[in-house]
Order: structure tokens, then sequence, then C-alpha cells
């Protein structure tokens, strides 16, 4: 592993930021035993995860990835807003670099940008603390992007080199998530939900042992989950892969 010492200064200034030039994952990268909020980061991930197992590739100078170590203050119960106060610490980041643009929250861890992903979240328990993966798009065109749901901070209007706009964002996210010290905060989810483009929307649910459920979401249970109507009944939904059906 080489570490490049120069990038992200605005970074730097809130945490202890670790920039690599390239690695296969930033997740291999993290020290268990290093500061709260030290994170480690790239824009040049060869072999990146995203949710349930599936890879997450993006060429070189063009993404940010980072890993960034937290140790929630809160009881556990209360870890399951740890992605989406990230995501909407991202989201809040990310509004001002693209004006006019609807930002929000899709549970229970994305971030669109006009309805197209912009923005990643993966949390993985270590022991007493949780490493948070965030995964940008920066840069890339129309044609680099995996599919025609996502999008990058470059097509929805944002200027400036991915060395700028990695700092920013990255920066941004640091400051927000060093601001809010209680996940179980009622005003925090309140701020969630205000952000979630989830909640309203018409879903289709994938469930483990291959259930799905079908309905609208209208809102968030009291650990993070996701409240489902299907057909009058609420289902409360902890895990699962949620589409947006357009």
């Amino acid at each position: 592993m080489t570490v490049d010492t120069a990038p992200l200064p605005l970074a730097r200034s809130i945490a202890d930021v670790t920039s690599l030039p390239t690695i296969g994952s930033t997740f291999d990268a993290v020290d268990e035993a290093a500061p709260t909020l030290s994170t480690w980061a790239t824009l040049d991930q060869r072999a990146g995860r995203g949710r349930l197992g599936r890879e997450w590739v993006a060429p070189a100078g063009r993404c940010l990835a980072a890993s960034i170590l937290v140790r929630p203050s809160a009881a556990e119960q209360a870890w399951g807003w740890l992605p989406l106060l990230v995501g909407l610490a991202l989201a809040e980041t990310i509004d001002p670099l693209v004006p006019g643009a609807r930002v929000g929250v899709k549970w229970p861890n994305d971030v669109l940008v006009d309805g197209g992903k912009v923005a990643g979240i993966l949390c993985e328990r270590r022991g007493d603390a949780v490493v948070v993966g965030v995964g940008v798009n920066l840069l890339l065109e129309r044609h680099e992007l995996p599919t025609d749901r996502a999008t990058s901070l470059r097509i929805a209007g944002a200027t400036g080199d991915a060395a700028s706009l990695a700092d920013a964002v990255l920066a941004g996210v640091l400051t927000r998530i060093a601001q809010e010290h209680d996940l179980a905060d009622a005003s925090l989810h309140a701020r969630i939900a205000d952000r979630c483009s989830t909640i309203g929307a018409l879903v289709r649910v994938s469930l483990p042992g291959d259930r799905t459920l079908v309905g609208t979401a209208v809102g968030l249970g009291p650990a993070g989950e996701l409240d489902v109507d299907v057909d009058g009944r609420i289902e409360r939904v902890s895990a699962g892969d949620v589409h947006h059906v357009r």
C-alpha cells in the first residue's frame, strides 16, 4: 500500500485522513485501532465492494472511494441509523455543488441526484466500531456509468477537478458526522425522513428468502427501518434491496 500525503487538505483539517494513490479496497486499509473518524480515501479503487456482495469498480481518477472508522456513542439498537446519517451528510454536502438539482437519500444506503444514483454507502461492523464505506461518482460521463439509473456530480452540474470535488465531499461528510453525536436523536431522524426520497414512493423490496413486497414507503421505524404500506398492511423492512418503481 503506497501512501500519497499531498491531497485532501480540507478533509485533513477535520480528521486523520490517509490518501491512497491506488488500492484494491479502502476497507482493507482500515486500522481498527485508529481514532474515530480516521479515513482512508482514494480516487483509484480497483476492487471495491457494495451491498449484497456486489462489485464496485470505477475508472481511475473519476470517483471517490473512502472508508471512515466510526465508533457510535448510541446504543446498538440505534446503529441502523448510521448509513442514513451518512446519506444525509452526503446529500447536504452535495447540495451546493449541484445548484438546482434534487438531492435525496434512497433507503437504506444511496444518494440520488435528480433520481440517479450518485453515491453509495456500505457499513461493516468491526468490534466496537463501524467502518463506513462511501463511493461517489465525481466525473463520470454518461457512457461510463454502470446503469441508466446512475449519475455523477459532473453530469449534475458540479465544477472542478476530481481532487477538489473529492476533498469538498469528504470534508463535508466528516464535518457532519462529527456534529451528530446521538444516533438516537429524534430531530436527526426527522431530518433524515425529510430528505429520504424513498418515503412516498412506490417501491419493490426484495427480501431474504426470495420474498418480494410491492407497496408505498410511508416512513421510517425506530431503528431506521423502512415502513411499507402493502394493501393497507404496514410491513417494517430492516434489510432488503429497494427499487423505486417508475
